[in-house]
């Protein structure tokens, strides 16, 4: 009996470093979509966190991304929230982790190499093709962000006019966010 006493408590043990990893994991292979910068991994980073493992709803999600914006740093800092919200303060290691080290890594092997392969045509050839498929999957961050944020005419009345003040106005993005947000509360939405 207290051998499997002994069992069970080392099976306890073993989910939470199985849940870790799987974390890291995901955010480690995402970390590798991020073509053209954060926003063009959204798409899929939302589709795991939210649809396949249920660390966060997809509000949270959204409310996330959007805290992540508020601050200095990287733009993919919502990382830290989702894996905090999954597994606490190992988790948001755990998250931040697995989406930074790897493609820091490789960003500053390529970096110290660039300079004597840039005018490879290869590589030129390379440059040329990232840039549409950065543009398309950063369209696309965007349309998850609305697709997720918008539910209804109120919302969407108001991502409307942010945007028109947005480029209307050349206002820094923290001050249209939080206007909008001051709006949306007003409003109840």
């Amino acid at each position: 009996m207290a051998a499997l006493g002994r069992a069970a408590a080392g099976v306890r043990r073993v989910r939470p470093v199985i849940a870790l990893a799987t974390l890291a994991g995901t955010f480690l292979w995402l970390s590798f979509l991020c073509v053209g910068g954060g926003l063009g991994v959204l798409p899929e980073m939302q589709r795991q966190v939210v649809d396949r493992h249920h660390w966060v709803t997809d509000r949270e999600f959204v409310d996330g991304y959007t805290l992540s914006q508020l601050t200095p740093g990287p733009s993919m800092l919502v990382v830290v929230f989702v894996g905090f919200r999954a597994h606490g303060i190992a988790g948001a290691m755990a998250a931040t982790l697995g989406m930074f080290v790897p493609t820091s890594v490789l960003t500053a092997v390529v970096a110290h190499h660039w300079g004597s392969l840039r005018d490879r045509p290869l590589a030129r050839a390379v440059e040329r093709a990232l840039t549409p498929i950065g543009v398309g999957l950063m369209a696309a961050g965007a349309w998850t962000l609305a697709r997720s944020a918008v539910h209804d005419v109120v919302s969407g009345a108001i991502a409307a006019a942010a945007l028109v003040v947005f480029l209307a106005l050349r206002l820094p993005p923290i001050v249209v966010v939080l206007a909008a947000g001051g709006v949306s509360w007003l409003a109840g939405s």
